[in-house]
């Protein structure tokens, strides 16, 4: 089956999505493997083209994205192997109900490869037409230059073969190699004639894709007769051996996909991130028709379409998971997403983000939230303190949060300024935390009768005035607190704070926070108000450890303190330090976590 067979009836076809993530995912081994799998794990490489086919594609590529020498760093008779059977096994999945395309990977100078890169590029589409291929597609580019001899000689070789080039726009509207649209699009019109179909790939979830894929297939559909395909990525990027890794929402990418339809273009899929579940919700969406609704597709839809689970597993009494993350200083939120990805992946349940603390001013929690809950799929917990907000102010962000579909709040009075600042910047404290509890309540009753905030407030077990912290705690949970979130707990004397806090009529989440080395252990112990650690415990680490040993050794602590409070406790909260999450995984990893948590 050829591409012009494919789409004669003008309707929307899909592609599949990522091969490599999700091999990574299956299989456990890196991507640098995938191409490799071709010949070491053909039944993976087939189950994974097949998974796609049942979820609705129609244009599968094969598994070769990387398969030259430079990148696989083999000789030409392996090469041609994994090439050969890479193309086999997609084809064996298709049969005669999809197209395969012969994935080509760019080929770029490199003055410590020693490579003819035009004889390379022979070579691969020699094995390649060998193979039975009539469909070619180039991805993931910066420019179309570095692509055309091979493009060229395929049509030397085959004249009447089918050729895609998919580009990648990066969220600033330029390619890797700085290339603008406008001048993508130029190249691109002169080399038209040697192609069949151009798209955009990889770089960009859906939502940031959109700016610049409407000027792109504008201009293409304007302009030229060439086929348009869109595969965006599953929301945000980390670079993996030149692949975008996300960790992502199936349901988030399928809504923000489904809405590119409105550009008019040929064929929609996905790209690094997305499997089959992300293609089959999105043919659900797409459904093979030639337009979608802007309404039915839009942002105003998305979070009103994700069920909250925070609140039921509280009632359920499941054993929860949360973690803290720090909001960035700056408007950079790369670490943060970061951090919240390996958070997920760890299955934590909820993530939340502290508002400001220590009354230095960062990215607003709850705008940070909403991100990480829109980027990643995973509930999202903003503290929202009353040290900078008047009543107003604090009804206002309640209001955005509900509408991004937050459902939970954690709900405190904020840590004071400091006094070096007062000239400069005042507090407000129009309200503390338990009257800001009654507001929400009040909110609750009237604005979001139908999808209330779950309402938490903070409770420290390391006081060393027990009874009026428990005190505390009972007006908390008077004003409508369901759950506290502790302090962290380093000392048997706040355990047993905590068992008597369990007893009462709210949600428990024992507060750990790793320690990351000798100097910030007494720092924690000597500096940080509310900290009680023992002498014992910080001794643990010593001034040469290297970061990797006292990392090792936080860790272990971290995992005895979690498993000596879980028994009186409704879950864990994490304070993840320095967002470092990579840390609080390992402690994850180090726990027996109870069975009732799914």
């Amino acid at each position: 089956m050829k591409l012009k067979e494919l789409f004669k009836d003008n309707k929307i076809i899909l592609t599949d999505g990522a091969m490599g993530t999700y091999f990574t995912e299956l299989t456990g081994e890196s991507a640098e493997l995938c191409e490799r799998g071709n010949i070491d794990c053909p039944e993976i490489i087939r189950q994974i083209h097949t998974e796609y086919m049942a979820a609705g594609s129609r244009l599968l590529r094969t598994n070769t994205f990387s398969a030259n020498s430079a990148l696989l760093g083999t000789d030409h008779a392996e090469l041609k192997e994994i090439l050969m059977s890479g193309y086999r096994l997609a084809k064996e999945a298709a049969g005669d109900n999809a197209v395969v395309c012969a994935d080509v990977s760019a080929i770029y100078e490199n003055p410590e490869m020693e490579m003819d890169i035009e004889s390379e590029y022979r070579f691969i589409v020699d094995c390649f037409i060998e193979a039975g291929a009539e469909v070619f597609i180039f991805e993931t580019l910066s420019e179309i230059e570095a692509v055309m001899p091979a493009v060229r000689y395929i049509k030397e070789k085959m004249p009447d073969a089918e050729i895609i080039t998919s580009f990648t726009v990066l969220p600033d509207g330029r390619t890797r190699s700085g290339l603008s649209v406008r001048r993508l699009l130029k190249s691109i019109t002169e080399n038209m004639a040697l192609l069949t179909a151009v798209g955009l790939n990889c770089g960009s979830g859906a939502a940031q894709l959109y700016q610049h894929a409407a000027s792109f297939f504008s201009y293409i559909r304007e302009n030229t007769d060439l086929f348009t395909i869109i595969m965006p990525n599953a929301g945000y990027p980390s670079i993996v051996n030149r692949r975008t890794v996300y960790n992502s929402a199936p349901k988030y990418f399928a809504e923000q996909t489904a809405r590119l339809k409105e550009l008019g273009v040929s064929a929609v899929g996905g790209c690094c991130g997305t499997t089959p579940e992300y293609i089959r919700l999105l043919a659900v969406l797409v459904g093979g028709s030639e337009a979608a609704s802007p309404k039915a597709a839009g942002f105003s839809d998305v979070s009103k379409k994700v069920q909250p689970m925070f609140s039921s597993k509280l009632v359920s009494d499941k054993f929860i998971i949360a973690a803290e993350l720090d909001p960035p200083n700056n408007s950079d939120f790369t670490k943060l997403l970061s951090a919240a990805a390996v958070l997920k992946q760890s299955g934590v349940d909820i993530i939340t983000v502290s508002d400001s603390p220590l009354g230095h001013a960062k990215a607003d929690s709850v705008i940070c939230s909403a991100r990480i809950k829109r980027e990643l799929g995973i509930e999202t917990l903003p503290h929202i303190c009353c040290r900078d907000k008047n009543i107003n102010a604090l009804r206002s962000i309640l209001l955005g949060a509900h509408s991004e579909g937050i459902r939970a709040v954690l709900a405190v009075t904020g840590d004071h300024i400091a006094e070096t600042d007062r000239g400069i910047i005042k507090p407000v404290f129009n309200l503390d935390s338990t009257k800001l509890m009654s507001l929400i309540g009040e909110m609750n009753g009237d604005i979001f009768a139908d999808e209330p905030l779950v309402i938490g407030g903070a409770f420290d077990p390391a006081s060393p005035r027990a009874e009026f912290a428990l005190k505390r705690l009972d007006k908390k949970i008077g004003c409508g607190a369901k759950f506290v979130l502790t302090q962290p707990v380093f000392t048997d004397k706040a355990i047993d704070c905590l068992r008597a806090a369990k007893e009462k009529n709210v949600k428990v989440l024992a507060g750990i926070m790793p320690m990351v080395s000798y100097r910030n252990a007494c720092f924690l112990k000597n500096e940080v108000p509310g900290m009680t650690i023992p002498d014992e415990m910080a001794e643990r680490f010593s001034p040469d450890m290297s970061r990797e040993e006292a990392a090792k050794v936080g860790i272990e602590i971290a995992a005895e303190i979690a498993k000596k409070v879980m028994p009186y406790a409704d879950g864990l909260y994490f304070v993840v330090p320095f967002n470092r999450a990579e840390m609080v995984k390992s402690v994850i990893e180090r726990l027996s976590i109870p069975k009732n948590r799914g």
